[in-house]
C-alpha cells in the first residue's frame, strides 16, 4: 500500500518508520494505563463438600453447616380392573413421581431437621369412558420439622404401622390408619424402646360419610377438641423385629345440637418378624379395633348415626387385619403374598342392615431389580366386598405391573 503511493525508496522508508513510530507509542500509553489499574486476586470457588454426619447422599449447602439430601423416584403403572359397570374403564395407565429433600443441621440440643416430599400424579383413574376427565395434579405428600423429639407439620400418624412401614401392594386396597396428618407429637426413646404422644387435626380423621339414619340427616359439626393418639413400641429390627401397641380418642359431634357429642377410640397391635433363615424374608401385621372411629380402620363406613325421633347418637364399630409376607427368592428377585380383613358393624340406629359389610382382599406380587435404583413388578389381586341383606356382593379381580426408578 505505501509502495503504490509512492515509488521513491526514500518517501517509503520515511512512511514505514513513521507508522512504527506511532503503534511503539500506543503500546506504551497502553502499558503506562495498565500499569495505573488497581491489581485483584481471582475469587475463591467454594466446591460442594460431602456430608458424612447423617448418611450417604448428604451434602454441605454452600455457605452454611447445614447438610441437604435430594431424593426421589417415578413408576409408572399399567393395570387391569373388572369393571363394576360399563361406564367403567377396565385398563388404567398411572405416572407418579416424587421429590424429597430432607435438610438437617447438627446443633447444640440435637438435630433440626425439615423434610419436604412433592409428589405429582397424571393417571386416568377417575376419567369416563368417553376420556372426558382424569388426574394431572402437584400436591405436597409430607411436611414437617423435627427437632429431638418433636415433630410438627405434616406427617404419618404414629398410630400407623403398616402403612408407614410396609403397605408394599402396587394396586390393591389395604386397611388400617393410612395417609398422612397435620400433627404435632413427641417421642421419647429409651434404648430400643419408644413412647409417643401426638396430637392430630380430628377433621383427617372424620368418616367420609355423613352422620344421619332414620330419615334425618344431621351432618358433621365442627370440632371442638384434636385427636389424642398414644403410641409405645419396640425396635429391635436390625435382629429379630419390631412391635408397637396403639391407641386413639376420637370426637364425634353432630351439627344438631340434639344429639350429645359421643367419643371414639380405636386401639391397635403392629408389628415384624424378620425370619433369618430364608434371605430378606418377613411377615409384617397390623390388627386394630374401632368404636366410633372407622378412619383408623379405613372402613369406607360412616363413625356414627343419630336417631331423628330419639336424638340419639349411635357409634359403629369395627375390626380389621392386614398382612403381607415376603422372601427374596434370588438376589435380584423377591416374592410377595398379602391379604386383609374388615368387618363393619353400623350401630342398631342405622336405616338398612345392608349398611353392615365385610370386606377382604388377597393377592400376590413379584419384583425383579433390573439395575441398582430400576425395579420391574407384577401384581394380582382379588377384593370382595359382602354387604348383608340383598344387596349383592362388589367384588373384582386386577392385575398390573409396574416400572419404578429410585434415586
Amino acid at each position: 500500500m505505501v509502495a503504490l503511493l509512492d515509488d521513491k525508496k526514500g518517501v517509503r522508508v520515511t512512511i514505514r518508520y513513521t507508522f512504527l513510530g506511532i503503534a511503539a507509542g500506543l503500546a506504551s500509553i497502553g502499558a503506562a494505563s495498565a500499569a495505573d489499574l488497581p491489581m485483584t486476586k481471582a475469587e475463591s470457588v467454594e466446591y460442594v463438600k460431602v456430608c458424612s454426619a447423617f448418611g450417604p447422599g448428604f451434602f454441605y449447602i454452600p455457605g452454611s453447616d447445614t447438610c441437604l439430601q435430594i431424593s426421589g423416584q417415578i413408576r409408572a403403572d399399567y393395570f387391569y380392573q373388572q369393571p363394576s359397570k360399563r361406564s367403567d374403564n377396565q385398563t388404567t395407565f398411572r405416572t407418579q413421581s416424587r421429590i424429597r429433600f430432607d435438610a438437617r443441621t447438627d446443633t447444640d440440643y440435637g438435630v433440626l431437621r425439615s423434610f419436604l416430599e412433592l409428589e405429582a400424579d397424571t393417571n386416568s383413574l377417575g376419567t369416563t369412558a368417553n376420556g372426558a376427565t382424569g388426574t394431572n395434579f402437584l400436591s405436597v405428600r409430607r411436611a414437617y420439622i423435627q427437632f429431638g423429639g418433636l415433630t410438627a407439620g405434616y406427617a404419618w400418624s404414629p398410630y400407623s404401622f403398616f402403612d408407614q412401614n410396609y403397605a408394599d401392594m402396587f394396586f390393591a386396597p389395604y386397611f388400617g390408619e393410612q395417609g398422612r396428618r397435620d400433627l404435632i407429637s413427641y417421642t421419647a426413646q429409651y434404648d430400643k424402646l419408644w413412647a409417643t404422644l401426638s396430637i392430630e387435626d380430628p377433621q383427617a380423621h372424620d368418616s367420609t360419610s355423613s352422620l344421619g339414619a332414620s330419615g334425618t340427616a344431621t351432618g358433621l359439626a365442627g370440632s371442638s377438641m384434636p385427636d389424642i393418639v398414644g403410641v409405645l413400641g419396640y425396635d429391635d429390627n436390625k435382629n429379630w423385629g419390631r412391635v408397637q401397641v396403639m391407641g386413639a380418642i376420637h370426637q364425634n359431634r353432630a351439627l344438631n345440637p340434639s344429639f350429645d357429642s359421643k367419643t371414639g377410640y380405636a386401639v391397635g397391635l403392629g408389628g415384624n418378624l424378620n425370619i433369618p433363615i430364608l434371605s430378606g424374608a418377613y411377615i409384617a401385621a397390623e390388627a386394630s379395633y374401632a368404636d366410633g372411629a372407622q378412619k383408623y380402620l379405613n372402613s369406607g363406613g360412616a363413625d356414627a348415626y343419630g336417631n331423628a325421633l330419639e336424638h340419639n347418637l349411635g357409634l359403629a364399630k369395627g375390626w380389621t387385619i392386614q398382612t403381607e409376607a415376603a422372601v427374596n427368592l434370588t438376589p435380584a428377585l423377591q416374592a410377595m403374598i398379602f391379604g386383609g380383613y374388615l368387618k363393619y358393624d353400623a350401630p342398631s340406629v342405622a336405616t338398612h342392615i345392608s349398611d353392615n359389610f365385610k370386606y377382604y382382599v388377597v393377592g400376590g406380587q413379584v419384583t425383579y431389580t433390573v439395575v441398582k435404583g430400576f425395579i420391574a413388578g407384577a401384581e394380582v389381586w382379588y377384593q370382595n366386598k359382602d354387604p348383608e341383606g340383598t344387596t349383592p356382593n362388589a367384588h373384582l379381580v386386577g392385575a398390573g405391573i409396574r416400572l419404578r426408578r429410585t434415586f
